[in-house]
């Protein structure tokens, strides 16, 4: 699979994510239905119905190597109106699909240079942490994010970014560079994205970059939680130094699928 800065973990571990924060993801949707903050158009309803219905697709394009597009493959949960249901379903067919034994091939996704199917155990953990971080927010409950995991998730979107430029519709400005730095235990991590009319890069840096219009830092979950438009810059675990975070977040938009 492909990553910026090292970090990715093994197909193994990836799945052990899954399945922890899938549990931790369900106990949270369990009870009464209600809204979810970090995704304001959604309840925990819709947040357990939109899981279900990605697991089943990306499953499909890990089982077959093809685009869920015409969706045949959702037959099985036709007439299923429960989202926790639908949910249950879904997360069985993604870890069925997710085998650590699986041979490498080219398969289809939606990612500018990975087509592979290392790429969704890699796509798969993070949004099941980041939506099982969705479900704890509406319910009041702390998050935590595994470190590894979490500078994994920052490098993982981070390189998202190089999709600005490939469709007609991207916002592309000559916004600069931004460098990205997220602590760790074991150290710091550090990217560099440059922003041209032409498109955006990413590539790792020993360190922040001096010549860089913004520079954000902060703990690995709390970076990948902000990335995410989880947490916004007022919380206190994020330092920005610069100018014009509006229009850095409205690029990150293109990146935030």
């Amino acid at each position: 699979m492909r990553s910026v800065a090292g970090t990715e973990l093994s197909r193994s571990d990836y799945v052990d994510h899954i399945k922890r924060d899938y549990a931790l993801m369900v106990d949270a949707l369990a009870g009464p239905v209600v809204p979810v903050p970090s995704c304001p158009e959604w309840s925990t309803h819709e947040l357990a119905g939109h899981m279900g219905m990605v697991y089943l697709h990306q499953a499909f394009a890990v089982e077959t190597g093809d685009r869920p597009h015409n969706e045949e493959h959702l037959v099985t949960v036709d007439g299923v109106d429960d989202s926790i249901e639908l949910l249950g379903i879904g997360y069985a067919a993604i870890i069925n699909a997710l085998d650590p034994a699986r041979a490498e091939r080219t398969t289809w996704s939606w990612h500018h240079s990975d087509f592979s199917v290392d790429f969704w155990f890699r796509r798969m953990a993070h949004e099941t942490v980041i939506h099982r971080c969705d479900a704890q927010i509406a319910r009041g409950l702390p998050t935590e994010i595994d470190e590894e995991l979490a500078v994994d998730g920052v490098d993982e979107v981070l390189d998202f970014l190089p999709l600005l430029g490939s469709w007609s519709g991207a916002p592309n400005v000559d916004f600069g560079i931004v460098s990205v730095s997220a602590e760790t235990s074991a150290g710091a991590k550090f990217w560099t994205l440059t922003f041209t009319r032409e498109q955006a890069t990413v590539v790792q840096a020993r360190g922040v970059d001096p010549n860089a219009r913004l520079a954000i830092s902060g703990d690995a979950e709390a970076m990948d939680l902000y990335l995410w438009g989880r947490i916004t810059s007022d919380d206190p675990r994020i330092t920005l130094v610069g100018d014009d975070e509006a229009g850095f977040k409205q690029l990150m938009q293109v990146a935030v699928l």
